[in-house]
């Protein structure tokens, strides 16, 4: 099975998690084409509505990958 290469990878950090809590990523696809996707994700504490980070990926898919 052929993966996905990551072509681009970018996070900003805003503040610093609150000590002792899990981190929590909200993730989007925003889009799936047939040869890169691209997501965004924003982590936070748990039990935060305040973002930590937040993060944007693209990756390059390999041709004659399958895809759900």
């Amino acid at each position: 099975m052929a993966l996905a290469v990551t072509t681009n990878a970018s996070i900003d950090f805003m503040r610093k998690p609150e000590a002792g809590r899990d981190m929590i990523a909200r993730c989007r696809l925003l889009k799936l084409g047939r040869q890169l996707a691209v997501a965004d994700a924003l982590l936070y504490s748990e039990g935060s509505d305040d973002a930590v980070a937040r993060c944007s990926m693209t990756y390059a898919i390999p041709p004659g990958a399958a895809r759900r």
